[in-house]
């Protein structure tokens, strides 16, 4: 029994819980039934299927209306048995823990008040009275957002007011009450304290029973077509954005469905973490992918794309020191928004020269050259857009094949007749030229379908062969905007197939590299597309530049779009993103104090709200961290001392520890680190390593003394409880009951780029923290215990 009510509140709690656990029963009793009963009319209509209908020949409009009618009749049975199993299933998974809250509400000029008892779902009895209310209900809210007191919530007839006499947590466990607790405005502590001392567990946990004010501010905002979420780690901003979507599905349930929802994740592992909170939820699975996914199906290339983990190790490990300086500054700036401005005036410079065409024909033919598609593309159709001239040229390549393709196949045909060794009907002759052409015509036209008449790869190395040159034209025309604005005069718009007059607003001279950087960039670039790699940092400024000329794809029927880990999106990704989904509204998720990569740095919140100025947006910070321990806590945060703010949750613990160690004796210091854990209750442990290198080593030596260790690739898919090992950068979203840092030394963390990633690695820890150094521990690091 809790003491925060008494002996006999606590004695008609558990009578109602009872009660509401046998209405809950009884209706899956009934459910089963019914599903019986289904399957049994759906047995017996499929095997006397044809005895109920009427087959005349002479009465075929009547057969045809019997049958119909039929297939109606077996198809209302099916629709009846599979809703009846879904909330079957909903009914069993929620029974033993039907609800969580309950408040007591008395409206406004009423004198009776109502209890409102919160739970996952609705539950009704048999005369239709509310025994649970689902927590996306309009009247749920008040739990999440009140103390006791006067209160308001809003609903589709306007706004309710009145006054909250009670609120009261519930912990039920196998339909049996544990505890009750009465609190105030923020989820009582107690409640927050027992989810959080839990083992991490192999999938995300939803948080609906321990939702925040701030959070359900996050799930319940309806009105902006972008909300931005900066949340610290550990702040529950990826579970309030599950729990939005499934909020949105509810409210939304007559005009959205799970399948207009996409979730952009950061790889197929974190897409397993989360995939079990909407089902546990009620609802279906969203689509769940990722960015580089896109990229890949969408990318017109002959080379391989690099993705950013590949991209973090080349910068980790660079061929020299001279290299790396390059290789990041290239990151770094072809992930700007100065250099979309780069980008949008070689675009623009397209409207008049430059593209290279590929000639289309047989392998023994060429049907129609370059010379023919640029002079229809800057000849005749001049005065077009891009996209508008590339859909034009394509219908134009279209029309000449269907005329080449009736000379050609009276062309085969004489050369049949002209074969004395073939024997055959003139038809038959006519027939195989046909086939005989309509295979080339058939491979041109696909090709003029997917716009490939365009050599994409020659136009991007073009792009970075003369980089200087846009740099220049995007600077001049930076100067004459900002030369227009200072003299009120009229701006002139310039025909950019990008965000149009974005760009130029928003680059900055002061961050454009010399010119001879600029050359190295480009060239460095052209090098590694010369050794067959798209670098990661070009694919998404070679995709928007592709996109720019052929018309941006869209998905218009996608409703809501979530994007997480939102501090490792570029500016060209976001532009691509916002027309991807121009009728959707946008989740975006981020925590700029875990922006460990180079080349996707958007480095403030209000950045990306100028990636879409034309969509009502706002900014909600989690400042309050929920995962780690105090000292945890305090020790991560202490790493970045000019960070985003983030308040620890007052969850005690054991101080993090940094051991000072050498090379020899570390991995029997981290074995044994790693069996006092395991001895202490901790159900998941990571070792973490710097690189993909060090981490396949780690493994190699501690896999022979670890039972069921793990390792974790970027090939990873599924997450389980256990111990693993894992490159720093892919345990960025993850979660563990003991992290053990391998390498918290000056060599692996001594530069100033590291100390978000040192950040991180240290922010994945719920209850204990160990980090090992050989040598000189890291200069980033806190003061802290030291063995």
């Amino acid at each position: 029994m809790s003491d925060h009510i008494t002996a006999l509140e606590y004695e008609q709690e558990e009578h109602k819980l009872a009660h509401i656990v046998r209405v809950m029963d009884k209706q899956m009793e009934s459910l089963h039934s019914t599903i019986g009963d289904q399957q049994q009319e759906i047995v017996e209509m499929k095997r006397h299927f044809w005895d109920e209908v009427s087959v005349d020949k002479e009465q075929l409009f009547e057969t045809y209306v019997s049958i119909m009618q039929q297939a109606k009749d077996l198809a209302n049975y099916e629709r009846v048995q599979d809703h009846a199993r879904r909330l079957l299933t909903k009914l069993g998974k929620h029974i033993g823990s039907p609800y969580f809250g309950r408040i007591d509400f008395r409206e406004e000029y009423e004198v009776d008040k109502l209890p409102v008892t919160i739970g996952l779902m609705s539950v009704t009895d048999e005369n239709g009275e509310h025994l649970v209310y689902d927590w996306r209900t309009p009247i749920a809210s008040l739990f999440y957002d009140y103390a006791p007191g006067p209160v308001r919530y809003r609903t589709p007839m306007g706004i309710i007011t009145g006054e909250m006499t009670l609120k009261r947590q519930y912990l039920i466990r196998n339909s049996k009450l544990e505890a009750v607790f009465d609190t105030g405005i923020q989820i009582g502590d107690d409640m927050l304290q027992d989810m959080l001392k839990r083992s991490a567990d192999t999938k995300m946990k939803t948080i609906v029973s321990t939702i925040q004010r701030e959070q359900n501010a996050i799930i319940r905002d309806d009105a902006h077509e972008v909300l931005i979420v900066q949340g610290a780690a550990g702040s529950g901003k990826t579970s309030a954005a599950m729990q939005r979507i499934a909020y949105l599905l509810y409210k939304h349930r007559e005009s959205m469905h799970s399948e207009q929802v996409v979730l952009f994740s950061p790889n197929d592992l974190f897409n397993d973490y989360v995939s079990n909170i909407l089902p546990e939820l009620g609802e279906s699975n969203m689509t769940q992918t990722t960015f580089q996914q896109y990229v890949d199906y969408r990318l017109r290339t002959t080379r391989q794309i690099e993705d950013v983990y590949d991209q973090a190790e080349r910068l980790m490990n660079p061929a020299s020191a001279t290299v790396g300086q390059l290789e990041r500054a290239s990151a770094r700036w072809k992930a700007s928004e100065s250099f979309m401005a780069v980008a949008d005036a070689f675009v623009t410079s397209l409207m008049n020269e430059g593209i290279a065409f590929e000639s289309l024909g047989t392998p023994k033919r060429t049907v129609i050259t370059e010379e023919m598609l640029r002079e229809h593309f800057y000849g005749t159709l001049a005065d077009w857009s891009l996209p508008a001239r590339m859909d034009k040229t394509r219908e134009w390549i279209k029309g000449y094949l269907k005329d080449w393709a009736a000379k050609e196949v009276r062309r085969v045909y004489q050369r049949f007749l002209k074969q004395p060794n073939y024997i055959g009907t003139e038809e038959e002759m006519m027939q195989m030229s046909k086939k005989h052409v309509g295979k080339w015509v058939r491979e041109m036209r696909r090709k003029a379908h997917t716009y490939s008449f365009i050599k994409w790869d020659a136009l991007y190395e073009q792009f970075n062969a003369h980089l200087p040159r846009w740099c220049e034209i995007a600077l001049t025309a930076a100067s004459a905007h900002d030369a227009s604005k200072q003299t009120n005069a009229s701006e002139e718009k310039v025909s950019v197939s990008g965000l149009a007059g974005f760009a130029a607003t928003h680059i900055d001279p002061d961050a454009m590299p010399t010119t001879s950087m600029v050359a190295n960039m480009g060239e460095h670039t052209l090098a590694r597309m010369n050794d067959g790699i798209i670098p990661y940092e070009d694919a998404s400024v070679f995709l928007y530049i592709m996109e720019s000329i052929e018309g941006f794809n869209t998905f218009n029927h996608i409703r809501q779009v979530v994007i997480d880990e939102a501090q490792d999106y570029s500016a060209f990704q976001y532009a691509l993103l916002s027309r991807l989904f121009p009728r959707s509204k946008f989740t975006i998720l981020g925590d700029w104090n875990q922006a460990i990569y180079e080349s996707n740095r958007v480095g403030r919140v209000e950045m990306v709200q100028r990636m879409f100025p034309e969509r009502k947006s706002t900014v909600i910070r989690l400042k309050k961290s929920y995962r780690s321990t105090k000292p945890i806590s305090e020790f991560a945060h202490a790493i970045l001392p000019n960070g985003e703010p983030a308040e620890p949750f007052h969850r005690e613990g054991k101080p993090p520890v940094v051991y000072v160690v050498n090379e020899a004796e570390r991995p029997q210091l981290v074995f044994e680190r790693m069996q006092q854990l395991q001895e202490a209750g901790c159900q998941s442990i990571a070792v973490l390593a710097k690189d993909e290198a060090s981490s396949a080593r780690v493994y190699q030596l501690l896999s022979q003394q670890v039972d069921g260790l793990k390792r974790v690739t970027k090939h990873t898919q599924q997450f389980s409880v256990g111990s693993w090992v894992i490159p720093s950068y892919l345990a960025k979203g993850l979660e563990f009951d003991g992290v053990i840092i391998w390498d918290a030394d000056q060599e692996h963390y001594g530069h100033e780029r590291d100390r978000k990633l040192l950040y991180t690695v240290c922010t994945r820890a719920l209850h204990e923290l160990h980090l090992y150094a050989v040598g000189q521990p890291s200069p980033l690091l806190p003061v802290a215990d030291t063995k």
